[in-house]
C-alpha cells in the first residue's frame, strides 16, 4: 500500500508543478530551466501513472514493482484477484500505449522532414555564406528541418523583407535550435498532444513550444542582441508569416508579441541559488517513481 501512496502522491506533485509553471511568470526569465522542469514532469507523470496502477495490481506480493513482476513472471503465488490482474494488464498496456504513441509520433515526422528535406534538394539553393538552403518564395519564411541532415531554410521573401544585421539574427535563432537539439525536448509533448489533444495536454505541448523558441531567442539574442531579432519578429508579424511545414521549427511560430516584449524587457535572471534548488527539485520529481520501481517493501 506505501507504493500506491507513494505514486499516487508522487502525480499530485506533478500536477501541482505542471499548474505553476503554467500559470507562473518565471519562466519567462529562465526557459532552459522552465523546460527542464517541463520534461521531469513529463516523466513523472507517465512513471507515476503506471507505477500506481502496477503497484495496485502487484500489492498480494508485498514488494516493490520490479521484484513483485519478476515473481509474478516466475509463476510466483500470490492471491491475485480478478481487479489486481486487471490493475496490472491496465499498468502494462499504458506501457505499451507510451511506447507506441511516441513511436507512431517519431516515424510521422521522419516520414514528413524526409519528404520535405527531398523537395528542398530539388528546389532550394545552398547559400554557404549564411549557412543556409534559400528557396525562391516570395513569403518571408526561416525554419529548421531537424535531422540526421538537418538544414536551416530560408525564403527569398525573407532576404527582401530584412536586413543584413536582422537576417543575421533570424538565422542565428534557427541555428540555436540545431545546436540546441530542441527537436527533441519538443518530440514527447507533441506526441501526446496527437494522442491526446485535450485542454491541459494541447497547453503543455504549447508551452513547451513557446519556452523552445525562448531559449533559441536567447541564443541569437547574444550573438547578435535582441534588437534585430526584435525588428525581424516583428517584420514577420506584419507580413503575416505562413506556419513552417510540419517536422520543422520556424521562428514564427509561437506568440510573437511575448517573445518581442520579453526581448525588449530584458528580464532579470533568476537568482544562482534558485535555479539549484528547481534543478534538484526537478530531478526528484523525475526519478521518485522510477525509483519506487525497484525498492524493496519497507
Amino acid at each position: 500500500m506505501i507504493y500506491v501512496v507513494h505514486h499516487a502522491v508522487t502525480l499530485v506533485l506533478a500536477a501541482a508543478a505542471a499548474w505553476a509553471l503554467l500559470r507562473g511568470r518565471w519562466p519567462l526569465r529562465a526557459p532552459r530551466l522552465a523546460l527542464m522542469l517541463w520534461h521531469a514532469t513529463a516523466v513523472s507523470v507517465v512513471t507515476g501513472a503506471i507505477g500506481l496502477l502496477l503497484s495496485i495490481g502487484l500489492a498480494p506480493y508485498g514488494r516493490g514493482i520490479a521484484p513483485a513482476l519478476g515473481a509474478l513472471l516466475a509463476g510466483g503465488a500470490a492471491p491475485l484477484t480478478g481487479a489486481h490482474v486487471a490493475a496490472v494488464a491496465a499498468g502494462l498496456i499504458l506501457v505499451a500505449v507510451a511506447v507506441g504513441v511516441q513511436a507512431h509520433s517519431s516515424w510521422q515526422l521522419w516520414r514528413h522532414r524526409s519528404r520535405h528535406r527531398l523537395l528542398l534538394r530539388l528546389v532550394g539553393r545552398p547559400d554557404p555564406h549564411r549557412r543556409a538552403l534559400l528557396l525562391d518564395h516570395p513569403a518571408a519564411a526561416a525554419y529548421y528541418v531537424p535531422g540526421p541532415a538537418g538544414c536551416v531554410v530560408v525564403s527569398t521573401g525573407a532576404v527582401d523583407a530584412l536586413t543584413e544585421r536582422e537576417l543575421a539574427a533570424v538565422l542565428a535563432h534557427e541555428h540555436a535550435h540545431a545546436h540546441g537539439h530542441h527537436h527533441l525536448a519538443l518530440a514527447p509533448f507533441q506526441a501526446a498532444r496527437r494522442a491526446l489533444p485535450i485542454g491541459p495536454v494541447v497547453r503543455a505541448a504549447a508551452a513547451v513550444e513557446l519556452l523552445v523558441e525562448m531559449c533559441a531567442d536567447d541564443r541569437a539574442a547574444r550573438h547578435h542582441g535582441p534588437a534585430p531579432l526584435t525588428t525581424a519578429l516583428r517584420r514577420f508579424h506584419q507580413l503575416g508569416a505562413r506556419p513552417a511545414p510540419t517536422g520543422t521549427i520556424a521562428a514564427a511560430d509561437t506568440p510573437i508579441a511575448l517573445r518581442i516584449a520579453r526581448l525588449g524587457s530584458a528580464p532579470r535572471p533568476i537568482r544562482r541559488s534558485v535555479r539549484w534548488a528547481v534543478t534538484l527539485g526537478a530531478l526528484a520529481v523525475a526519478t521518485t517513481p522510477a525509483s519506487l520501481y525497484v525498492l524493496p517493501t519497507w
